[in-house]
């Protein structure tokens, strides 16, 4: 109700300039016909009155000024009327000159081009009266005896009697809808006719009986007459000379000679208008020659309107509350629509599959190219539905022909506009949903908000430093489609109403154009930049222009604590004995900002290079910067400080062409819900270039079943015979034992050991693992007992019913001794088997894990929508072993190696198998 109620405050109406140019759009092509009469009789003289005869009163009709006082020339000494007529070029194109030259300002508006100039001087002779009974009528017969104009200057003769001829009557009929006369073709003749300059048509009707002349062509001309003029009439019941007795009071009121003006009530203001054009005619002919020419000489009509009535203000304030509505209630539905378009980006974003679109070779402009021409179709269709409505409920505001096409543009264009400018958002949040609801409130606001605002300060314009604020808000407002669309629909509700107003009086040239520049075409070139400003945006956030990445400078200081295995990598990176391997890192340096804890570091000056035809595995629990390392190496995280070279190409300075050589599945699920396992594998590959014949599409299925695992496993093995590297990560030591051919544990950011599986073994593990299995549940306690006696340093691992194991340190004791001391007591033990095994990768994982810092656990949190990550508290609980959750491979080619497109390959496997291990002793 409140938006309702706060509209504009409608002034009064303003003065209105009255003339027979008022009608002239109303009555085109064929013209105002104004008709004029001389009822003037023979005998009648001018020196029978000192005023001008009525002859002279018709011929000034014939002035170049026409009727009325809207053409006047500038001065009335410039020349004579027939010198005037000379000195100009009758052709028509002349005729703009002509009203620039000779003419007041006011008559640009109605002059009209291409009127013969011969219409301005005196004319000969009319011809004899015509005996044709159509054209010829006296007291119900036509009569078309008529005196010649002349000019005003000259004596007036009059033209020598001409006995009339009487015609069978010619009878006109009631219509049969009784609205008007039903005459039959030709009745009422063609009187001569003449244009002047401000378009209307005199037409003489001189000699013929007005009143049936008015009726019988009443309903050919109803449109296109709203007035004439008659004059020369004489009342015969009033004496010529009251004599000296009569009081003057009578002899004013009783007029024997007069004129009179006839008007159509149907046109506004017509009573009026054509008593002033009777008015300037008696002006121009009383004046003497001394003034000069009487052209340069009017009378301006000007119509005061009273001020307006509480009533008509209460129907004004309603229907403009009504469109204001409608204007808010479009900007209301429209700021949905938009804000829906980033839902999906958002999700792509937190999900990795816009990423992994990157990686597959989908070049970042022609990506949001799509989604912009995707999003603009989406958008047609609520808009259509919103002009549809306006149609339904035919709102003249908006669907009127001059207002429609203004219309379709601010939607449109609203559309190009806003779409882009909600791009960005996509790169700030990581929930859909936040992001949706978001914009919404934002649209909203900035809509409403700026809509209502300026709408109401237009209450205050008498105001001069309000109406300054509201200029100045108008301009600052125009970056905001939102305000752009719902200003421009209000602004073509009051310019319709205006210009109905303004039609209605006939001031047709005050009506503004819809596309007029402070109504919407400001609105629309603003809206027409903002999408281009939109979209430019957009990439260089796609490029990180507008987000500079934390650049923090290395530390020369070598690292103390650095492996020996660790620190040797390191000096062959930093020296270039690793350019030509496939992958080289230098450095690889990544900080964090979090509000609780600073800066945390995720990866500290890693170095690591991968040869051609090498399979590396990355190992380290949550958090210790594995994930955070595929990331910067992708493109998928800005680097805090470091380089890194995959296939010689820099990932700061040549990211394109490093995605374009990789292949990468990120830990979390990169899928959309909507598509199937082969939709992705074809969306995918057309990404890389494969060319649809060369697709493999037999047995889809493979890989579905238990094989999986042993598949994929073959998969990345004949990769590594290609030629090709692979970097992969895992929590399963099993898969590392059977692929990898060196390893890494990363521990807070760092290596802490780097070799092969059988060098970490031998470097970091715990010596050997002793399984025994008696015959009889009553044997293990002398098993037990056994090892207490011969190996104190054992430690017991597991106890189970028939079966014990320990773990001995091999430092203490050799091979040959454990062998010897078990095979003596083999069967005094009653032992059933025994099996000595060295320590596993396991045990060596779980060692380097017990020194990673809970402070970096949440680096690598899964995203929003992706697998939660219970088992992260009950690793961080137990200092156990690590869930096997993920596994990630980047694939780099060989230049020398790839011949085509079609080897490259997307690998994904992920296993769940929790592997856990207790000690009995800790038991109830």
């Amino acid at each position: 109700m409140t938006v309702a109620l706060s509209v504009p405050e409608i002034g009064d109406l303003p003065p209105l300039i009255l003339s027979p140019s008022q009608y002239h759009n109303y009555t085109q092509p064929r013209g105002n016909f104004i008709p004029y009469t001389n009822e003037n009789r023979p005998w009648y003289r001018s020196k029978l009155s000192p005023d001008a005869s009525p002859l002279k009163i018709i011929n000034t009709l014939r002035l170049p000024s026409g009727v009325g006082a809207t053409c006047v020339l500038k001065t009335p000494f410039n020349s004579t009327l027939d010198q005037l007529a000379q000195t100009l070029n009758p052709n028509a194109n002349n005729s703009k000159t002509l009203a620039a030259r000779y003419f007041d300002s006011m008559c640009l508006d109605s002059f009209t081009q291409g009127v013969p100039l011969s219409n301005f001087v005196p004319p000969p002779p009319s011809p004899a009266p015509s005996d044709d009974p159509d054209q010829r009528f006296e007291e119900g017969v036509w009569n078309f005896t008529m005196a010649a104009p002349t000019t005003v200057h000259e004596p007036v003769t009059p033209p020598p009697p001409h006995p009339p001829s009487v015609h069978e009557a010619v009878r006109c009929t009631c219509s049969m809808q009784g609205a008007g006369f039903s005459c039959p073709s030709g009745v009422g003749g063609h009187p001569p006719i003449m244009k002047v300059v401000t378009g209307d048509v005199l037409v003489d009707i001189t000699g013929r009986n007005v009143s049936e002349y008015l009726l019988f062509t009443s309903d050919r001309l109803r449109l296109h007459r709203y007035g004439g003029i008659t004059v020369g009439n004489i009342q015969k019941s009033i004496p010529a000379s009251f004599g000296g007795k009569i009081p003057p009071m009578i002899r004013k009121i009783a007029v024997r000679r007069s004129a009179q003006v006839l008007y159509n009530n149907k046109g506004y203001h017509s009573m009026p208008t054509y008593l002033n054009v009777l008015n300037n005619a008696i002006l121009r002919a009383n004046l003497p020659a001394s003034k000069g020419n009487p052209a340069a000489y009017g009378i301006t009509l000007i119509n005061h309107p009273m001020n307006r009535t509480s009533a008509s203000l209460s129907l004004d304030y309603l229907l403009q509350g009504t469109d204001v509505v409608i204007a808010i209630f479009i900007i209301v539905a429209m700021s949905f629509v938009p804000a829906s378009f980033v839902v999906f980006l958002v999700a792509e974003k937190s999900t990795k599959a816009k990423h992994l679109q990157f990686v597959s070779g989908c070049d970042p402009v022609i990506y949001w190219l799509a989604n912009y021409v995707w999003d603009m179709l989406n958008y047609l269709v609520p808009a259509t539905c919103c002009v549809l409505i306006l149609f339904v409920f035919d709102l003249p505001a908006y669907t009127s022909p001059t207002n429609f096409p203004a219309v379709l543009a601010l939607f449109l264009l609203y559309g190009w506009s806003i779409t882009p400018i909600m791009y960005p958002a996509s790169f700030w949040f990581e929930v859909p949903s936040t992001a949706y609801v978001f914009l919404i409130v934002i649209n909203l606001f900035i809509g409403i908000t700026a809509t209502v605002a300026t709408f109401l300060l237009q209450l205050f314009e008498h105001d001069k430093d309000l109406k300054r604020v509201n200029s100045y808000l108008k301009s600052c407002f125009l970056i905001f489609p939102n305000y752009n669309l719902g200003h421009g629909l209000m602004e073509l509700a009051y310019n319709e109403y205006i210009n109905e107003y303004y039609a209605k009086i006939g001031q047709f040239h005050k009506m503004k154009s819809p596309f007029e520049w402070d109504i919407v075409t400001q609105g629309l070139v603003a809206m027409t930049i903002e999408g281009f400003v939109g979209f430019l945006i957009t990439i260089l956030c796609q490029y990180n222009f507008l987000r500079k990445p934390l650049r923090v400078p290395l530390s020369c200081q070598p690292i103390e604590d650095d492996d020996v295995d660790v620190a040797c990598e390191r000096r062959r990176v930093l020296r270039g004995d690793a350019d030509h391997d496939m992958l080289k890192i230098e450095n690889l340096t990544k900080v964090y900002k979090s509000r609780k804890m600073g800066r945390i570091l995720a990866v500290d000056r890693l170095c690591l290079g991968v040869r051609p035809g090498e399979c590396f595995g990355l190992l380290g629990v949550n958090g210790a910067g594995k994930t955070t390392t595929f990331k910067m190496l992708t493109g998928d995280e800005c680097t805090t400080g470091g380089e890194a070279f995959i296939n010689g190409s820099s990932i700061l300075k040549d990211l394109l062409h490093v995605q374009q050589s990789i292949g990468y599945c990120p830990q979390f699920d990169a899928l959309f819900d909507d598509l199937t396992a082969t939709e992705h594998l074809q969306l995918y590959t057309r990404l890389r270039g494969i060319p649809w014949k060369d697709q493999q599409r037999d047995e889809p299925t493979t890989g579905m079943d238990p094989k999986a695992r042993r598949f994929l496993w073959n998969l990345i093995l004949d990769i590594i015979k290609t030629g090709r590297s692979v970097v992969l990560t895992s929590h399963s030591m099993e898969e590392c034992e059977a692929l990898c051919t060196r390893l890494g544990i990363m521990v807070n950011g760092r290596f802490k050991c780097l070799g092969s599986i059988q060098h970490l073994k031998n470097r970091f593990g715990d010596g050997y693992m002793i399984t025994v299995r008696t015959k009889s549940s009553s044997s293990v306690k002398d098993v037990v007992g056994f090892f207490n006696r011969n190996f104190p340093e054992a430690v017991l691992k597991e106890r189970h019913h028939t079966k014990v194991q320990y773990q001995l340190k091999s430092e203490r004791i050799s091979l040959a001794q454990v062998f010897s001391k078990m095979e003596q007591v083999l069967e005094v033990l009653a032992i059933e088997d025994y099996s000595v095994s060295q320590t596993t990768l396991d045990n060596v994982f779980v060692n380097f894990a017990k020194k990673q810092s809970d402070n970096l656990e949440q680096q690598e949190a899964p995203p929003p929508g992706g697998r939660p990550a219970p088992l992260q508290r009950l690793v961080s609980m137990l200092k156990s072993r690590q869930v096997p959750t993920e596994l990630s491979a980047l694939i780099s080619e060989a230049p020398e190696e790839l011949e085509s497109d079609d080897d490259e390959g997307l690998i994904s496997f992920e296993e769940e198998r929790v592997q856990l291990s207790f000690n009995p002793d800790t038991l109830c």
